[in-house]
């Protein structure tokens, strides 16, 4: 480890996490709560015996990796585009995805799903332009798989193929290889859509089931896989099964757009009768 210098100056940098830590090929581990990027540097903040606050350099040829945890701006982004905030979503995610393209070449770091949530805030408030340059940066830096497949996910999601088999291959691809619950939830209600949309509502309710049933978790998406299967039991003509997934959403999630597309169908069903 190359220790540049300790500069004990007034700290302006980029505030980080809760349990941040550096670790150098020296086997040491530094924590880093906040720090930011200069040029080949990591400046990071420290705080001396008598109060002062400064910074100590380290190379970023020493790094081996930032051992940081996932930004709760992540999570908090994915709720937002979920409950129909995709514009406040975005505002979240943004200086998250800046801060850590400036540090995407150091192992650890989270730039890639940070983009992807960026990515999915954007195709939500219809600008798959942007999103698709964004994905193709990711699909041609990152080496993670996971990351990978759900770049290739999201740009098959953005640009399907016309024939219903392609599409389904494509989905079914992701879903034998990936093991991220997010990815496999898209690509599966990717599935059901196309199932639903071809009037084939049986595939299709198992594919929406499959969200609720294996990734029912911390799953923002489960509203949207509920209205799906509430769709595909009207298609089955299975009314009761339909009545108790729509109060389900509107019961369990009302702050997400479903829950009003549930409500004005209880209505219907309620004036059809």
């Amino acid at each position: 480890m190359k220790l540049l210098l300790s500069l004990f100056i007034l700290l302006v940098a980029v505030s980080g996490l809760d349990a941040q830590m550096i670790l150098l090929k020296s086997g040491e581990s530094v924590p880093a709560t906040t720090f930011q990027r200069q040029g080949d540097l990591l400046m990071v903040a420290v705080t001396n015996s008598t109060g002062s606050k400064g910074q100590v350099a380290y190379y970023i040829s020493d790094v081996v990796e930032l051992q940081f945890p996932q930004p709760p701006e992540m999570i908090a982004t994915s709720d937002l585009i979920a409950k129909g905030r995709a514009a406040r979503a975005l505002e979240v995610i943004e200086p998250i995805v800046a801060f850590q393209k400036t540090i995407r070449d150091i192992p650890g770091n989270w730039w890639a799903k940070t983009a992807l949530v960026k990515c999915t805030a954007l195709v939500a408030l219809n600008r798959p332009a942007d999103a698709e340059l964004i994905l193709k940066d990711i699909a041609t830096t990152s080496t993670e798989p996971e990351i990978q497949l759900a770049a290739k996910l999201q740009l098959a999601l953005l640009d399907p193929p016309k024939d219903p088999a392609v599409a389904l291959a494509a989905y079914d691809g992701v879903i034998s290889q990936s093991t991220d619950t997010k990815t496999l939830t898209q690509a599966w209600l990717a599935e059901g859509d196309l199932y639903l949309a071809q009037h084939q509502a049986d595939e299709a309710l198992m594919a929406y089931l499959t969200v609720t049933v294996f990734y029912p978790q911390n799953n923002p998406q489960v509203p949207r896989a509920l209205w799906g299967a509430a769709q595909a039991y009207a298609k089955l003509k299975d009314s009761k099964n339909q009545d108790l997934t729509l109060n389900d959403i509107v019961t369990h999630y009302p702050d997400n757009p479903e829950a009003s597309l549930a409500k004005a169908e209880i209505m219907k069903k309620e004036n059809q009768q």
